[in-house]
């Protein structure tokens, strides 16, 4: 088996044209306990931890794409090697979130957006 994989999937990652409406229904009608935060280079957004899974909600920004509401992230130990290993092409840079947290995402063969997640904790 390779060294180089998938450790599993680390957060449910939503936009909304309304946020704070989406983030309202995912806590009162789901339980999902999602708080106001800010953090790095991150505008305000909903975020959690919730059962080994990090929730947010982010304003949307783009109209018209694949899943650009829903991006499921994978955490690996290190991006730019996984990137390298399996030659894929990024849509942006590695962005540095702050605390040792940093994402980088792609698409899939359908054009489905989705994400790294490295802690260099």
């Amino acid at each position: 088996m390779d060294d180089v994989q998938v450790k599993g999937l680390t957060g449910v990652i939503m936009s909304s044209p309304e946020p704070d409406r989406l983030a309202k229904f995912y806590r009162e009608k789901l339980g999902i306990p999602l708080e106001l935060n800010r953090h790095g280079y991150m505008p305000e957004h909903w975020e959690c931890d919730y059962n080994g899974i990090h929730y947010a909600v982010l304003k949307q920004k783009v109209h018209g794409q694949s899943n650009v509401n829903t991006v499921l992230s994978f955490a690996v130990d290190d991006i730019e090697r996984f990137v390298t290993r399996h030659n894929i092409e990024l849509i942006h840079p590695i962005m540095d979130l702050g605390e040792g947290a940093y994402i980088a995402s792609f698409k899939d063969p359908d054009g489905n957006i989705l994400r790294f997640w490295m802690d260099k904790n």
